[in-house]
C-alpha cells in the first residue's frame, strides 16, 4: 500500500499520506469507539496477568484488527503491542486447551478433546498449569525447551526475512577517546532531559484531548496531522523500526536542527495519536526519537560520534521504559555491539539517577 510512496517522493507522493492516513483515521476512530480501547499495551497486559493471572485471549481479534490498521495507515506506533496481546492470548489459550484436556482425561470425557469448544465451568475445576507436571525438574525442562523454540523460531524468521532494521549483531569501528569521558556528563543529561520530555508529552496528550470529542473525529483529526507532519519528514510516519539502522548512517549528514525538529515532532505525533485512538506499541518510536536527538547532541561535543549519541540513547530509553536491562538490550541489539559496555554504564549511571529524582510515572 505504501510502495509507491517510499520509493519515490515526487509528484502525488506528496498528497499520498493524506489520501490513506485520513480515511483511515476515521475508520480507526469508528472501531475504538465501538471496540473500545485497543490494542492493549504491554504494560495492559501485564497487568491483566498480575491480576488475574491470565488473559482474555477472547477479545484477541479487537487487538488484531485496531492494531493492524494503525501500522497499514502509517502510525507513529510499534508493532510490540499487538504482538504481545496476539501471542499472550495463543498462549493461554494453548494453557486452558491442556488444562482443560487433563480435566476431561480423568473425568473419562476424552472422547474427540481438541474437536470440542472449551466448556468454561468445566475449565474452572481444571488444574492450574503448574499442576500438569510430574516434578519441577519437569516444568523446568519444559519451560526452557520452549524458550529454545521461541528463540529458534525468530532466528529462522530474520534468516528467511532479512533485512536491515531489525534486531542483529551489528559491527562498527569505533574511535575510542579519553575525551568521550567528559562528554558522557552533558549527554547523560540531555539523555535525561529528553525522557522526561517524552513521559511528559505522553501524560500532557492524554490529559489535552477532550474525552467529549466524539471518537470519530478524533481519529479522523490526527490522520490529518499526521500526513501533514509527513511533510516535514517521510520519518514521522511508521514506528521506525526498520529505519532505525539505516538512520544511524544518515544522521551524521543531517543539520542539527533538522534531527532536533524530527525527534520532538515524532515524540509529539506518538504519544497524540496515542491519546487520540491511534494506539499500539511506543518503544520503537522512543528509540527513534532518542537517537535523533542523541546524534544532535553527539554533533555539537567533541569525541566519538557514537560514543555520544549512544549514551543519550541509553539515558532516554532507559528514563522512557524505566527498566534498565530490558533498555540495554534492545540498544544492544540496534547499534553497533562494540558499544556494549558503554551501553551497560550508561543504564545503570542512568537508573541510579533516577532513582534518587522525585518521578510521577503511569
Amino acid at each position: 500500500m505504501w510502495h509507491e510512496y517510499l520509493r519515490s517522493s515526487r509528484g502525488l507522493n506528496c498528497w499520498y499520506p493524506f489520501i490513506i492516513c485520513i480515511p483511515a483515521g476515521f475508520l480507526i476512530g469508528f472501531l475504538s469507539q465501538h471496540l473500545g480501547d485497543y490494542p492493549l499495551t504491554i504494560e495492559e497486559v501485564l497487568t491483566q496477568f498480575r491480576l488475574h493471572g491470565r488473559l482474555n485471549y477472547h477479545h484477541w481479534w479487537k487487538s488484531f484488527a485496531l492494531g493492524l490498521l494503525v501500522l497499514a495507515a502509517g502510525g507513529s506506533i510499534g508493532p510490540e503491542a499487538s504482538t504481545t496481546v496476539l501471542t499472550g492470548s495463543m498462549i493461554n489459550w494453548l494453557g486452558d486447551r491442556l488444562r482443560w484436556a487433563r480435566f476431561c482425561l480423568s473425568s473419562g470425557q476424552a472422547k474427540r478433546i481438541w474437536l470440542r469448544k472449551m466448556d468454561q465451568q468445566q475449565l474452572k475445576k481444571a488444574p492450574t498449569f503448574s499442576q500438569l507436571f510430574e516434578s519441577k525438574r519437569q516444568r523446568l525442562l519444559s519451560v526452557v525447551l520452549l524458550v529454545i523454540i521461541g528463540i529458534s523460531g525468530a532466528a529462522l524468521v530474520f534468516k528467511l526475512f532479512p533485512e536491515e532494521g531489525v534486531f542483529g549483531i551489528h559491527h562498527h569501528l569505533i574511535s575510542w577517546q579519553w575525551t568521550n569521558l567528559w562528554t558522557a556528563i552533558p549527554a547523560i543529561l540531555v539523555g535525561l532531559v529528553f525522557g522526561k520530555v517524552f513521559i511528559w508529552l505522553a501524560n500532557w496528550s492524554a490529559l489535552m484531548i477532550d474525552v467529549k470529542l466524539n471518537r470519530i473525529w478524533q481519529g479522523g483529526i490526527f490522520g490529518l496531522i499526521i500526513a501533514a507532519s509527513s511533510w516535514l519528514s517521510g520519518d514521522i510516519l511508521f514506528s521506525g523500526e526498520f529505519r532505525i539502522v539505516p538512520f544511524t548512517h544518515e544522521a551524521l549528514k543531517l543539520t542539527v536542527p533538522f534531527l532536533i525538529m524530527v525527534a520532538v515532532i515524532k515524540a509529539i505525533i506518538t504519544n497524540l495519536g496515542f491519546a487520540m485512538g491511534w494506539r499500539g506499541g511506543t518503544i520503537f518510536p522512543a528509540i527513534f526519537s532518542s537517537l535523533a536527538i542523541g546524534v544532535a547532541c553527539a554533533l555539537l561535543l567533541p569525541g566519538d560520534v557514537r560514543i555520544n549519541a549512544v549514551i543519550v540513547l541509553t539515558t532516554s530509553l532507559t528514563v522512557i521504559l524505566g527498566k534498565p536491562l530490558l533498555a540495554s538490550l534492545l540498544i544492544i541489539l540496534l547499534v553497533p555491539v562494540e558499544l556494549t559496555p558503554v551501553i551497560l554504564v550508561a543504564a545503570l549511571l542512568t537508573n541510579q539517577l533516577v532513582s534518587k529524582l522525585p518521578t510521577r510515572r503511569h
